[in-house]
């Protein structure tokens, strides 16, 4: 009885996560599409960028964060996105520069979206 009931169980999270993975799997889509339009240029210009705005940093900070690297210490501070202003912490830009000066930057990025890794 509960081997019957375990697989019942097991049926329907197998059944949910199929439904989560058929949700997500056009934003996947959409993203690798994405990383592989990305070009060096665009990379550069991002790079020379003194201040960018607070979309580009929070983007980067996320880079930073899938790439399991390190962030500038938790500083609050507040950013603004689509005109509206957050509570939020400090960004990280500078050592995403940093990231983004590595030769492999791009061909790691574009690796990272076909692998998770």
């Amino acid at each position: 009885k509960k081997c019957e009931s375990d697989a019942v169980r097991i049926q329907k999270d197998k059944e949910s996560c199929e439904a989560d993975l058929a949700a997500a799997q056009p934003h996947v889509d959409k993203a690798n599409k994405a990383i592989k339009e990305v070009k060096e240029g665009h990379i550069s210009e991002i790079k020379k960028l003194a201040n960018p705005s607070d979309i580009i940093k929070l983007v980067f900070d996320c880079v930073l964060i899938l790439f399991q690297l390190p962030l500038t210490p938790v500083n609050p501070t507040k950013i603004t996105v689509d005109k509206q202003e957050y509570d939020w912490f400090e960004a990280s830009f500078k050592q995403a520069q940093q990231l983004m000066s590595a030769q492999s930057f791009l061909k790691d990025v574009t690796i990272f979206g076909a692998s998770g890794k």
